[in-house]
């Protein structure tokens, strides 16, 4: 009892060196044979994210109604006030050797039109001018509705965590004011030792599990005032390991969320500076 009281005076007393000091011992540890990705893991996730997409193509053929937070009563007048939507679809995660984090937010952007909001999400070269965890991006192909993107991503939660991702996404036009667009991570490489001489691409799978798969889906519609926009963030990342759930557990399971706020966020706040700058323009 003595030891456990111990424990939790340094934990709360000292949190800035505790938790980098945990950090940095797993990540001083190489990738073991217990956090690289499993064929149940990748299986799990691929039923998980194909149910997904199965919803939300109902949803673009008019089975089911188009958004599936965004048009929620009490999430319409949070929107109408300006104020976005975050929702876990996936709290009781029970993914084999690795969690699926489940992530849906919206956004009501007023003054734009539906071309402005594709036009930014599908301009990747621009992506690392725009969002803050993108510090590279381009487009390395484009057949019609389909594009694939290569984007690294950067991010700080007390650690440094880099990847190197490749995406498929392909835009759905429904019609002359909805439209979705379906993200899909093809291959994701974490970068080791970062910005050093050292500099290492881990190779896919084999690496801290910080981010193993990373699929998103828009849902857009323009009303007469602006575009209504929901987010469906589905990412895989390695299980806790034994032990230190309690101490690197909310911060695994919060980093999603953080992505997705800070995507939407950013991404309203980018248009609705457009915006101003056309308007400042024409007058």
């Amino acid at each position: 009892m003595k030891v456990f009281y111990s424990m939790t005076q340094l934990m709360t007393s000292s949190k800035k060196i505790f938790f980098p000091f945990i950090f940095a011992f797993l990540l001083s540890i190489s990738p073991a044979p217990g956090s690289s990705l499993q064929n149940d893991t990748r299986e799990t996730f691929a039923k998980y994210a194909d149910d997904a997409e199965k919803e939300l193509v109902e949803r673009r053929n008019g089975v089911l109604s188009f958004f599936r937070e965004a048009g929620l009563p009490a999430n319409q007048a949070a929107l109408s006030r300006g104020d976005k939507v975050i929702t876990n679809l996936n709290d009781k995660d029970e993914t084999p050797g690795g969690i699926i984090h489940d992530w849906i937010g919206a956004v009501f952007i007023p003054g734009v039109r539906l071309e402005n909001v594709v036009d930014t999400l599908l301009d990747y070269d621009s992506h690392d001018e725009i969002f803050s965890e993108v510090i590279d991006s381009r487009l390395e192909n484009r057949s019609g509705n389909l594009l694939t993107v290569y984007m690294r991503f950067k991010k700080k939660e007390i650690i440094t965590v880099v990847t190197d991702t490749r995406h498929e996404a392909t835009l759905y036009p429904i019609s002359g004011n909805k439209a979705q667009i379906f993200s899909r991570s093809t291959k994701i490489n974490e970068v080791e030792n970062f910005g050093k001489t050292n500099e290492t691409v881990l190779p896919e799978g084999e690496d801290h599990g910080f981010l193993w798969r990373m699929h998103s889906y828009w849902s857009l519609e323009e009303g007469k005032n602006g575009v209504l926009v929901e987010c469906r963030s589905i990412t895989l990342s390695r299980d806790i390991p034994l032990g230190l759930a309690f101490i690197i557990g909310p911060i695994i399971n919060r980093m999603p969320r953080e992505s997705l706020e800070s995507v939407l966020e950013t991404l309203k706040a980018h248009l609705a500076h457009l915006t101003r700058s056309s308007s400042k323009a024409g007058s």
